[in-house]
């Protein structure tokens, strides 16, 4: 009797093996730093789960369909840089002045924003063409175009930093808080995020997502047209991209080309953590969210403990393995259940 008891508690762990890492990394956070609980401090970790959670749902939605795209990050600080660029090459154009003048920015924040999406919507796009009608494998497409995008935003900005502080509502999304301490950009990470869960699980849209990351062949026999569909992946990350770098510029009021190295593989670590599968057509955007959550808490508590940057590397390489060692144990507990031999 005390070993079944034994079982279930452990199948309920790896069940809810997410959650526990909440709990586990607040507790652990709370104890090793006074200061943890703090408003200032809980805000920080919002804002950090807003910024993860927006590129691992960008990331995750393309490895749902069996591709990858490692451009999220640099993508959503690049895209802002051009996006300034761009504006001041039109008032250039049309009105005879500049509205970029020794790194300081005036341009209308409308008008970075709207560019920033397409800039960053087109990126995907780009991504798209190669991987879909070029045949070119994500993995190399993506690396491809993250090395060119890079250079792009070097060339550009010549590697000097832009300030926006001088731009009137450039604050607003990533600086204003609701209640005094959940950011703004939270909200609107839970509302994309809320979105896709719902498109994911309840409708045709996540029925040929899935369908076209399980199986191309089996989805392309019912009908589903898989390379439009992993096209509108790729796209839909791009533009998400976008809305990353909008909140990431408007927190910072600033841009720096090396502000994003290495989020892509944040993003990627998240979706892992949260149990989508490189394959494809497996894994859930619930479980994204709270892996985002989770890695806030755990980067938040890393740095409040003085581990360096390469620390922080060691311990989420260890948290990768072992999530992934778990979900694979909570999959094969589940086959079992439905009486499933795993070939």
């Amino acid at each position: 009797m005390k070993a079944l008891d034994i079982n279930k508690l452990k199948g309920l762990v790896v069940h809810h093996m997410l959650w526990c890492a909440i709990i586990i990394s607040l507790a652990g956070g709370r104890i090793l730093s006074p200061y943890f609980f703090k408003s200032n401090n809980i805000t920080v970790i919002l804002y950090t789960c807003a910024i993860y959670g927006l590129l691992a749902i960008a990331e995750s939605l393309v490895l749902l369909v069996a591709e990858i795209d490692l451009t999220v990050g640099i993508s959503a600080v690049v895209s802002p840089a051009l996006a300034i660029y761009l504006s001041n090459a039109i008032y250039k154009f049309s009105m005879g002045k500049e509205v970029v003048r020794g790194g300081y920015v005036t341009a209308p924040w409308w008008m970075i924003v709207v560019f920033t999406l397409l800039i960053a919507t087109l990126i995907g796009l780009i991504n798209a063409i190669l991987v879909v009608k070029g045949n070119v494998p994500a993995f190399v497409a993506t690396i491809g175009v993250q090395y060119a995008v890079t250079g792009i935003g070097y060339i550009i900005t010549k590697g000097t930093p832009l300030f926006m502080t001088k731009v009137k509502g450039a604050a607003l999304i990533g600086g204003a808080k609701v209640l005094g301490c959940i950011p703004l950009c939270l909200l609107l990470f839970l509302l994309i995020a809320g979105l896709f869960i719902f498109l994911c699980g309840s409708t045709r849209f996540g029925m040929r997502v899935y369908s076209t990351g399980g199986s191309v062949k089996a989805a392309t026999l019912c009908g589903i047209n898989t390379g439009r569909w992993k096209m509108f992946m790729f796209i839909i990350s791009g533009f998400l991209a976008g809305v990353t770098g909008i909140v990431f510029t408007s927190k910072l009021q600033s841009i720096d080309v090396t502000q994003t190295t290495g989020y892509e593989m944040t993003a990627l670590a998240i979706a892992i953590i949260g149990g989508i599968e490189l394959n494809g057509g497996v894994g859930n955007l619930r479980n994204t969210v709270k892996a985002a959550l989770f890695m806030a808490i755990l980067s938040n508590v890393m740095s409040m403990i003085g581990f360096l940057s390469y620390h922080q590397t060691f311990v989420l390489g260890l948290f990768i393995v072992l999530f992934a060692i778990l979900h694979k144990r909570s999959d094969s507990r589940r086959l079992k259940e439905l009486n499933i031999v795993e070939v």
